[in-house]
């Protein structure tokens, strides 16, 4: 005998299988999921700290790419083609170091969404009944005996700017419920909104945003921004790279002053480290100053320009001493920087600890005189201090330190100090005589200006004054043509700043709300004999003790408990 068919009801029904949109919304709503994705790219970042990471120029050059991995490959061996696979050398480049930041916005997106309903629900329409049983279980609760009943309750719960409902009377008994600063549970919400503006300025400051460091020096064209050209390209042009001095030779201000050009348009701007200038979208600070540029012309045999630009030492230099000769009636014969014409690399020529720097020491027999004595010089660093050696075949080598002076022949010798020039090598100097190329320095004359000194396109150390054109034997002539100042500007667009910016300030208000005004709902059930009392809060308020400390002030005599009146730390 079969049995009859049951019904259904409509309410019943459940639709059947998974449903993908409901479960990844549960996904990405999970607090568990929301930590393994930051910790992953805490991790990610971690690597992308430790490991040296391929500059950003080469990334899209393959041959520069592959010659700085090889040099990788002495540290980390067999492991570098696996890294570089993975990414490890690029982290903040990769698609999945992205993807992963990107999956951690619509993290944050969907877990702000689905907060914003119960938020307002819970502030807009909040339980104003609990059973009776809540008044004993709850974590913050009081109860105590006073006078005046339910009217006293709500007219105090007024005065400490609750917000008051009556929301129940029956025999023996009237319910309130009491609400302070409602508003202030959006606190967290706004935290919540603020984290996701300050991922997605980040995201657009990676994507959109635009950051290069140019050094620009004075005098020279104006230097494109962008590697690409194309009618948006920008043009800037160094006119004043300044570093102003006060009275007593201190650095006081660091500026530059622009002009940016794009198609028809200049702007003339003057930038600082914390004063940008903006333009055509684009902001430019003052990253750095630099006085160790040279301009240089140099003409071939047949007459060619073959260079005509702006020479830079690149932050290298060399130390050198300053010496101050005098003849026997104290008369100056020479002050000024004495440049290293060569070196004895010592033992070792890996070592650079023992090399000694030579130089020959050229002054007037007399003031005004055409003849020269000549004296062999040798200096050495020893103990982070340079050591100077004076010899002659006319008197025993003299030694000296910096601040000290010696008996030279006929001659008064004063080891002054040591001095930093500018000094590089440039291998692929046009004239040079060797493979090796040509060793250039720029020290400071005895008149205060500086002359080049060029080793390596003649037999001889070949002098450049500013100015004055020198023509070597092989036809190739060099035309000093002085000193340049230039700046280091770094041109960028951050369309995610202002996110940042917004995102930092709500961050700021929604932590205040969250700690300094906590929303606090209290339930109350007022009896003849007693009065019960119970409510919600933030964990950083001592809920509890203020409910005892109402009963107090409305009189009740059993409402305190030891430690209440302490002040709070």
């Amino acid at each position: 005998m079969s049995a009859p068919p049951r019904t259904v009801a409509a309410g019943e029904l459940r639709p059947a299988g998974l449903d993908p949109l409901r479960t990844l919304w549960q996904l990405l709503t999970n607090v568990k999921f929301a930590l393994l994705l930051v910790g992953l790219a805490g991790v990610a970042g971690l690597i992308g700290t430790i490991l040296p990471q391929v500059p950003a120029p080469m990334l899209g050059n393959p041959a520069a790419k592959s010659a700085w991995l090889e040099l990788r490959r002495e540290t980390y061996g067999p492991f570098t083609d696996i890294f570089d696979a993975l990414g490890f050398f690029h982290v903040f480049h990769t698609v999945w170091f992205n993807g992963l930041w990107l999956l951690i916005i619509v993290a944050v997106t969907v877990c702000t969404v689905s907060r914003l309903r119960p938020t307002i629900r819970a502030v807009r329409q909040p339980p104003k009944r609990v059973p009776d049983a809540y008044f004993q279980r709850a974590h913050h609760r009081a109860d105590f005996s006073h006078p005046g009943g339910a009217d006293a309750v709500e007219r105090l719960l007024r005065q400490r700017r609750y917000t008051v409902q009556r929301v129940h009377r029956e025999p023996g008994a009237t319910y309130l419920f009491a609400d302070r600063y409602p508003w202030s549970q959006y606190g967290t919400f706004l935290s919540h909104l603020a984290l996701l503006l300050l991922l997605l300025g980040g995201f657009l400051t990676v994507f959109a945003g635009y950051d290069r460091t140019m050094v620009i020096a004075e005098s020279t064209p104006p230097a494109p921004v962008f590697a690409d050209a194309g009618p948006n390209q920008l043009f800037i042009r160094m006119v004043d790279a300044n570093r102003g001095l006060d009275a007593a030779g201190n650095i006081v201000d660091y500026h530059s002053i622009l002009d940016v050009r794009r198609g028809d348009e200049t702007i003339r701007c003057k930038t600082t480290v914390n004063d940008p200038c903006s333009a055509f979208g684009y902001t430019i600070h003052q990253a750095a100053w630099f006085d160790d540029l040279a301009r240089l012309r140099i003409v071939g045999p047949n007459g060619q320009t073959l260079f005509d630009d702006v020479l830079d030492f690149e932050g290298r230099n060399a130390a050198i001493p300053i010496l101050r000769v005098t003849d026997t009636a104290g008369r100056l014969l020479f002050a000024q920087q004495l440049p290293q014409m060569a070196t004895d690399e010592g033992l070792d020529p890996n070592d650079r600890s023992d090399d000694t720097g030579l130089s020959l020491l050229a002054f007037p027999q007399a003031p005004g005189a055409e003849t020269l004595v000549n004296f062999a010089v040798a200096w050495q660093i020893v103990d982070g201090g340079m050591v100077l050696s004076i010899t002659s075949p006319d008197f025993d080598p003299v030694v000296l330190r910096p601040g000290q002076e010696g008996q030279a022949g006929d001659y008064r010798v004063r080891f002054e100090g040591a001095a930093t020039i500018p000094a590089t090598t440039v291998l692929d100097m046009p004239g040079a005589i060797s493979p090796a190329g040509a060793v250039v320095q720029m020290p400071l004359g005895g008149d205060g200006r500086p002359y080049l000194m060029v080793n390596g396109i003649d037999e001889r150390n070949v002098i450049l004054e500013q100015g004055k054109a020198v023509t070597t034997p092989s036809g190739y002539t060099y035309l000093f043509q002085g000193r340049v100042e230039a700046s280091g500007v770094s041109v960028r667009r951050d369309p995610g700043d202002t996110f940042i910016w917004i995102a930092v300030a709500m961050a700021m208000v929604g932590l205040a709300i969250t700690f300094y005004v906590p929303r606090r709902r209290l339930w109350v059930k007022v009896t003849p004999s007693r009065t019960y009392m119970a409510g919600i809060a933030e964990k950083t308020t001592r809920f509890s003790r203020e409910l005892r400390l109402i009963g107090r002030d409305l009189g009740a005599a059993d409402a305190l408990q030891p430690g209440d009146l302490e002040p709070e730390r």
